[in-house]
């Protein structure tokens, strides 16, 4: 016969046993009810794209200082905010970072401070696949990545070998909510051959295909090429630019940007039959670089805004902001220096206020004839 003590610690522990079902259940209502908000919740991201970051002889030799540093920091410091303020800032990198002898054109190889300046200056997240990736051969390309890797820079678009590219392409960007695949891809590399077992990403259909395939089943929120692609200093796409582009479209990618022709090219917003809106910018232009060649002292960023709702991404806005290169070995101020196209003609000296004029004036007639559903907004100054 059981005793009271016993009768009342059965009772309490089958109390503890009836109590659990409910706890699971009340814990199950609790995580229906977070992800029915989660579901419900609005999801926001701001990605920033810029051109070509080079390093031309000039540069390198403007960018060293007396204890044989380099610093270049200064180039940067009017765009910091506007870089910074994109929840994800990408840039094409299009310099390697082989170890001294440094060297601009034809075969660049740039100090690592360069890399560092344009992180500490906002970028996030560096594109390599371009026609200078080979510069400095499997040096060129194995270093590079060892020097992004080591100060936490990621990138896309070469790689040590085909297990690494494998393992991180495609590129999966995670922010805000967001799962955003990035692709990259160059036309060539200047004639110079990806050694093995070092891989660049070219242009095959084939094999973008395969990767778009891939990028499906990441369950990516939007999947983003960006291409190296066109003739270089050419204002408008040329046929295969806009070939592959529908063909691109056509096999999935949500937005392309590209670069390359180191002058800025249209861009527009089209949508599909569905009613969603996707951007196809043809060329950014240069971010910084040496080059004097009319239409290649500036170039602009672009930005995407997008949305997620119900696990529905769609494109909120776009737009593009102009700027240009100050020359640093002719501005008298030391340093080449990046500038807002909103910057006063106050604050510029005789050289600048010329480089602006040009630029400026030449994008915007070209932006106005050949744009399509896309505005220039001016970047905000302090």
């Amino acid at each position: 016969m059981m005793n009271i003590r016993n009768f009342l610690l059965c009772v309490a522990l089958m109390g503890v046993v009836c109590c659990t079902p409910g706890s699971k259940a009340n814990a199950s209502d609790n995580a229906e009810a977070d992800s029915a908000r989660i579901a419900d919740s609005t999801y926001h991201i701001t990605l920033l794209f810029a051109g070509d970051l080079m390093q031309h002889t000039k540069q390198i030799t403007v960018g060293k200082k007396a204890d044989g540093t380099y610093d270049y920091s200064g180039c940067f410091q009017y765009m910091k905010d506007e870089i910074e303020r994109a929840d994800v800032a990408i840039a094409n990198f299009e310099t390697t970072l082989a170890g001294p002898p440094y060297t601009g054109y034809p075969q660049f190889c740039s100090p690592d401070q360069f890399l560092v300046d344009s992180k500490n200056a906002g970028f996030d997240i560096m594109l390599t696949a371009n026609n200078h990736v080979c510069d400095r051969y499997s040096k060129g390309i194995e270093r590079t990545i060892h020097v992004m890797d080591s100060l936490g820079v990621p990138h896309l678009g070469s790689y040590v070998n085909a297990q690494e590219r494998e393992k991180k392409y495609p590129f999966l960007l995670e922010k805000n909510g967001f799962r955003i695949v990035l692709l990259n891809y160059t036309y060539a590399t200047n004639g110079i051959p990806t050694r093995k077992p070092n891989v660049v990403n070219y242009i095959d259909k084939k094999q973008i295909e395969a990767d778009i395939a891939k990028a499906k089943t990441m369950n990516a929120d939007a999947i983003i090429a960006c291409m190296h692609w066109g003739v270089e200093y050419t204002l408008k796409p040329v046929t295969e630019q806009r070939e592959l582009a529908n063909w691109l479209f056509k096999q999935g990618v949500t937005h392309i940007i590209g670069g390359h022709p180191h002058v800025v090219e249209p861009m527009e917003v089209r949508a599909d039959a569905k009613g969603d809106k996707h951007v196809l910018v043809y060329s950014l232009g240069n971010f910084i670089s040496n080059m004097t060649k009319p239409n290649t002292t500036g170039g602009m960023t672009v930005r995407l805004e997008l949305t997620k709702h119900h696990g529905k991404t769609t494109l909120a806005n776009s737009d593009y902001s102009l700027y240009f290169v100050s020359r640093g070995d002719v501005n008298g101020r030391g340093q080449f220096i990046v500038y807002p196209a909103s910057t006063p003609d106050s604050q510029l000296n005789a050289h600048e206020r010329a480089v602006k004029k040009q630029f400026t004036e030449a994008a915007r007639a070209m932006y106005k004839r050949d744009n399509k559903n896309v505005q220039e907004r001016q970047i905000p100054l302090k």
